[in-house]
């Protein structure tokens, strides 16, 4: 009888509308029954076949090759399939979202037996292991090949392009991809990091997101082992080692849907501290006190904006530890400043800060250099049996004398041990002063720098739990925007090329998990020329993060010291960048609020226009185009699409669709706004701390109604998360030719007037009308219209505001 109704349970379960645990109906029947019973149940075909058991938050599917699949949900929009779900699940460091997992309902079909989620989609698998992918609607986004290995699974699809899988110089220049991803941080010293994941968005519909236990090293870089493959008509996942593998499907319509899924299965990017979109000045050779507190000082003397400055080795070792052996040296201070470059500890640091307006970020590397430190690691079993790549002896050809790079002494900081230890350490310096880590060479493991970031954090929350995070790293995985993380491309070499391999760096790891990417401005492993160095100053304005860096044995990057010319055209793009902090920074909360990035690809903001879908050269800061110059022979390469579009700094609008080209001035950086929007700029100031420092412009480009939504809030703490945010939202009406704000949040504008500006079918901006903000107003705005004979402007109007 028990066996009977077992049976009818199963077979209801599985053609029910709603069932979430057969625990729930039958409580008092034992989970090994319920195994027994699914065992008995009969599929379409009469096939006798193990088919479908709830545990208490998955449903697996038994397949006929005699394993079975776990289907469940994670967060709000991802499905959540376990290969073999009789193995542990993977509780990765890559998945974290903020929402609640979804509610299932067990759904059966012609296809299958699964899982359906009301407004996402569903996802179904066959006896024989075809697992199939549907949006809400109903519709097959993809479908694989009977599942025959818990470790290979292959689906299909309509071209094969994938976007999102991360990039190193070699592949940069490409947003999608026919071929090979394997999941690598590594890297390549004059090309720069190399930074791929195990995820893509499909053109078919949905995206995808693999994960392993596996990770392993090789001189080649460290490695995960879920990696995929696609092709023309397929894409096939494989998991290159043995031991679970899991994959997490999102259906999304788009490339942008599908990437804000993404993030929220990862994590979503958590907004810098407001200093962090200024400038920030590095180099490996700062010689001493005197020489750290000359060059700041000419920063500030010279009128060249920047808030924070970044030390190599330099701060911690009079030498680099690249040649030491396992034992390290004693001499060697791991968590000790050198007192030739900072004499008085946190009082130096606090008079850079204070008097000077720089905060301090200071190197930190994934090993330990120290002998004494070295040994208690040793022996409580902190240090991993690998190098950084190129330093592993297991590698074929690795002697001593050639790959000793951090052998024996690079920490595993996986182990929660080491994290507490690691915390424990390096807690002082956050009281002495420093602002914030640059993490470099921890490509020891796939998860090396997540894990490094997650010690990081718990030391700067343990001291604070108010304050946000921040840290600048040479690779990542997928997870740590969501931590405050920032990325840089690696140890690239002053090369044009490698100058026009940015933005696809940029591009490439904002589609595959992290956003806040930077480069080390004129190019690190040699000199660089006055040209290139200002046309990276200028490519850098417009990318989350702006910093130079330089090796020991080149000119520094200060612009200073590479003639009068260049010198102003390095000066005026850092105002520039300054003068847009209020609109970087609030379009970083909109990406947070609304996971919608910030720095996008053409193709994102223009779907339908297929020019624009694979072009990387150029794309979209917010609702500005960009497309910096990017050759040495300095011609302009613009692909405008179709619409009009104002230069930023003033001029007639351009009809697209249209390519411009020509020679560009050594100050010029080709910028549009597109008819119907908006921008502000902040009055031009030194560093952050010194805003609002005047009223906020508000530039209005005509043509259509437009919107922007102005995001203040202390810069420095977690409160916004929690309120501590002000909301601001300026909208243009064209057909009143009016301008009005509505301003909301507990937080205080910083802002206590602003200035008006608009541009038409002229070009010419019309007078600046100057209006005190309050929480909501009008402002009435006439066109400039340039007389056809004179072409002198009409009078000032004065402003009308409610």
């Amino acid at each position: 009888m028990i066996l009977t109704v077992l049976l009818l349970f199963a077979v209801v379960c599985i053609s029910a509308k709603e069932c979430t645990s057969p625990r729930h109906a039958v409580p008092n029947l034992s989970l090994s029954l319920l195994q027994h019973a699914a065992r008995a149940v009969v599929d379409a075909r009469g096939h006798t076949v193990k088919k479908a058991l709830f545990t208490s938050n998955e449903l697996r599917v038994f397949l006929e090759h005699g394993f079975s699949v776990g289907l469940s949900t994670r967060g709000g929009t991802a499905f959540r399939i376990r290969l073999d779900a009789g193995q542990q699940p993977i509780d990765t460091p890559m998945v974290a979202p903020e929402k609640e997992n979804a509610p299932w309902t067990q759904v059966s079909s012609s296809v299958g037996h699964g899982i359906a989620v009301a407004d996402v989609g569903s996802l179904i698998v066959s006896a024989d292991g075809v697992i199939t992918l549907m949006n809400s609607e109903g519709h097959v986004l993809t479908s694989s090949s009977p599942v025959a290995h818990p470790n290979e699974i292959r689906f299909t699809s309509i071209n094969g392009l994938v976007y999102g899988r991360g990039a190193g110089a070699d592949d940069a220049s490409q947003l999608t991809l026919l071929g090979n991803v394997t999941p690598v941080v590594n890297n390549q010293y004059g090309k720069g990091s190399q930074s791929h994941v195990p995820h893509y968005y499909a053109a078919d519909g949905y995206a995808a997101l693999g994960v392993s236990d596996a990770s392993f090293t090789t001189a080649e870089g460290s490695f995960l082992s879920a990696t995929y493959a696609a092709s023309a008509d397929r894409i096939t996942w494989r998991n290159t080692r043995e031991g679970p593998f899991e994959l997490y499907l999102m259906p999304a319509p788009t490339l942008e849907l599908g990437t804000a899924a993404y993030y929220n299965l990862i994590g979503t990017p958590r907004v810098p501290p407001l200093w962090t979109f200024g400038f920030m000045a590095s180099r490996w050779g700062w010689e001493n006190y005197k020489y750290v507190n000359d060059t700041l000082s000419q920063f500030r003397s010279g009128g060249f904006p920047a808030d924070a400055f970044i030390t190599d080795f330099e701060w911690y070792t009079n030498e680099s530890d690249y040649s030491f052996m396992s034992q390290g040296k004693s001499y060697c201070n791991d968590f000790a400043a050198r007192t030739e470059l900072l004499p008085n500890g946190n009082e130096t640091l606090a008079y850079f800060k204070s008097n000077l307006h720089f905060r301090f970020g200071g190197i930190r590397k994934a090993r330990l250099c120290n002998t004494e430190l070295l040994e208690f690691a040793r022996s409580q079993g902190f240090i991993l049996p690998q190098g950084c790549p190129g330093g592993d002896p297991t590698v074929p050809g690795w002697t001593p004398a050639v790959g000793t790079y951090g052998v024996g002494r690079e920490l595993n900081f996986s182990d929660p041990r080491v994290q507490s230890w690691y915390s424990q350490h390096q807690a002082h310096f956050l009281k002495d002063g420093v602002s914030f880590w640059w993490n470099d060479e921890g490509e020891t493991s796939y998860f090396t720098f997540l894990w490094w970031c997650i010690t990081q954090a718990r030391t700067l929350h343990e001291k604070d739990p108010t304050k946000r995070y921040y840290s600048l790293n040479r690779n990542f995985a997928p997870g740590m925007a969501r931590l405050g993380a920032a990325v840089w491309t690696g140890d690239s070499a002053p090369e044009w090329w490698v100058l026009a391999a940015q933005p696809g760096f940029m591009l490439n790891w904002a589609l595959a998990g992290l956003p806040y990417v930077g480069s080390d401005i004129g190019g690190f492993t040699a000199d660089t020329s006055p040209k290139l160095l200002t046309r990276w100053y200028q490519l850098g304005v417009f990318m989350p993060v702006m910093r130079v860096h330089s090796t020991k044995d080149a000119t520094p990057h200060w612009p200073w010291l590479f003639g009068e010319e260049a010198s102003d055209a390095m000066k005026s793009a850092l105002e520039l960048r300054y003068r847009l902090i209020p609109y970087h920074y609030s379009w970083a909360h909109a990406m947070f609020l609304n996971r919608r990035l910030w720095m996008r690809p053409m193709g994102v903001a223009f779907p339908d226009d297929a020019e624009m879908a694979r072009i990387t050269s150029q794309w979209m800061d917010g609702e500005l185009l960009v497309a910096p110059v990017l050759s040495e022979n300095s011609e302009k390469l613009v692909h405008l699409p179709s619409g009009s579009w104002f230069p930023l700094e003033g001029g007639a609008p351009v009809v697209g669709p249209t390519v411009m080209r020509g020679a560009a001035r050594l100050d010029e950086i080709p910028v549009f706004a597109p008819a119907g929007s908006i921008v502000v700029l902040a009055p031009l100031v030194q560093y952050t701390d010194a805003l609002p420092g005047g009223p906020l412009e508000v530039r209005i480009f005509r043509g259509k109604d437009a919107t922007f939504e102005l995001f203040e809030d202390d810069g420095e703490s977690l409160a916004y998360l929690s309120g501590g945010l002000r909301s601001t939202v300026f909208r243009w009406n064209e057909s009143r030719s009016e301008l009005s704000w509505v301003a909301q949040g507990s937080t205080a504008t910083q802002y206590k007037s602003i200035y008006v500006t608009s541009y038409g079918t002229s070009g010419v901006g019309s007078p600046p009308n100057h209006v005190d903000i309050t929480p909501a107003g009008t402002v009435q705005i006439k066109e400039v219209v340039l007389e056809p004979e004179s072409g002198s402007l009409p009078p000032r109007e004065d402003a009308d505001v409610d």
